[in-house]
């Protein structure tokens, strides 16, 4: 939301600017009465218009200010046949939903990429999300591998509880309080 102030804001001063140069250059009272109605009406209207798209799939091909995002995280898909693939994607902090033109091939690669990705516990992902690219050798989505196991300790080992060794170390799940 904090984009599309900044964007109202622009559009705003832009119009007041041009509003300004009209009134200035009519002298018809009943055009200038005409010039402040419209810039009066055209206000809302600018700020609903985007704000009546938030909830919707936006296109990757209008997707220009992650233009140079690598790969970005799939948290969400829908597949409508014929239609459109419908993404949610994690790239920075917040998910978008994004909208890709229907291609048989790339939703069968969704579709494997999120089994391999259940199978490994991981998340699919996708490369070049915004990319308009006419190269399909490499697909564009695939699984996370799956992380690395940590490293056992070794019973004789000194330091791990061996002979003469201080006690083993305990394995602790990565992100639980120690």
């Amino acid at each position: 939301m904090e984009s599309l102030t900044v964007i109202f804001g622009f559009v705003a001063v832009v119009t007041l600017l041009l509003v300004l140069s009209a009134l200035r250059w009519t002298r018809s009272r009943m055009a200038r009465v005409v010039i402040l109605l419209l810039f009066a009406l055209l206000l809302p209207a600018a700020y609903a218009a985007p704000a009546a798209l938030l909830g919707r799939a936006k296109p990757v091909t209008l997707e220009w200010m992650g233009a140079n995002v690598r790969e970005a995280k799939v948290l969400s898909a829908t597949l409508v046949e014929n239609e459109a693939i419908y993404l949610t994607l994690l790239w920075e902090q917040a998910p978008n939903l994004y909208r890709l033109p229907w291609d048989r091939r790339m939703a069968e690669q969704l579709q494997e990429a999120q089994r391999e990705a259940q199978r490994n516990g991981t998340n699919p992902m996708m490369r070049l999300p915004f990319e308009r690219s006419w190269d399909d050798r490499e697909p564009r989505f695939y699984a996370q591998p799956q992380p690395k196991m940590p490293d056992k300790p070794y019973e004789n080992a000194p330091g791990n509880g061996g002979p003469g060794g201080n006690p083993g170390i305990e394995f602790q799940h990565p992100g639980q309080p120690t």
